[in-house]
């Protein structure tokens, strides 16, 4: 949490620093397409499609500007035909499959971005993200506890925003998880040791509106 709030303070500082004449502040709400993938021996392959909602809140300014948002996001991972071989342990009493089971995980994610300004209504965005497990729901109530599956992560993301006229915005952005999202790499299932590592890549599309 403290590198979160130091990497948001250098953010502010750059921007004032580099364009102190003239900032414009832009807080409003977004609602948007999520398409993520996990990679992972164990999962299906291929970006599966979800919503994501939430709120921004921008200082800009000539050039440069910064920008921090609070978005609720939702991911699918399918798991794939040797997913059982490794993780039977976890799998509920009278179940003997988990193949193609499904998970819906619902996540908390927080931005805090570097705008680098391309021409007047476009920006360029890139930054650091968390992105916190708020639930976990398991579909085809396959496993034991399914909130014992995934974790949080850090992610990179870099991305494209245009704002529109009539106080709209669209943007398009690339999240690349940098960290495992595996709760049950390291631990020990079927008498052996997990070794796996989960990591999330998404696509994200937005439309926006600004209240300010």
């Amino acid at each position: 949490m403290k590198r979160f709030f130091t990497l948001l303070a250098l953010s502010m500082l750059l921007c004032r620093t580099a364009d102190a004449q003239k900032l414009d502040i832009d807080l409003g709400i977004k609602i948007g397409a999520n398409f993520s993938n996990i990679d992972g021996k164990y999962w299906q392959n291929g970006y599966k499609a979800n919503l994501l909602g939430g709120a921004f809140l921008g200082i800009t300014g000539r050039r440069l500007g910064g920008q921090i948002e609070g978005i609720f996001s939702q991911s699918t991972y399918i798991t794939g035909k040797d997913f059982n071989d490794m993780y039977h342990d976890i799998l509920k009493t009278g179940k003997d499959s988990i193949k193609e089971g499904s998970f819906k995980v619902n996540y908390l994610s927080i931005p805090v971005l570097l705008n680098v300004r391309l021409f007047k209504s476009a920006m360029i965005q890139l930054g650091p993200q968390f992105s916190g497990v708020v639930s976990v729901n398991d579909k085809d109530d396959l496993v034991k506890d399914a909130g014992e599956l995934f974790k949080g992560s850090w992610d990179g993301v870099v991305g494209l925003w245009v704002n529109l006229p009539a106080r709209l915005n669209i943007g398009v952005r690339y999240v690349i998880g940098l960290s495992n999202i595996n709760k049950y790499d390291g631990k020990s299932l079927s008498s052996q040791e997990v070794d796996d590592a989960w990591k999330q890549k998404t696509i994200q599309v937005h439309i926006g509106y600004s209240i300010l």
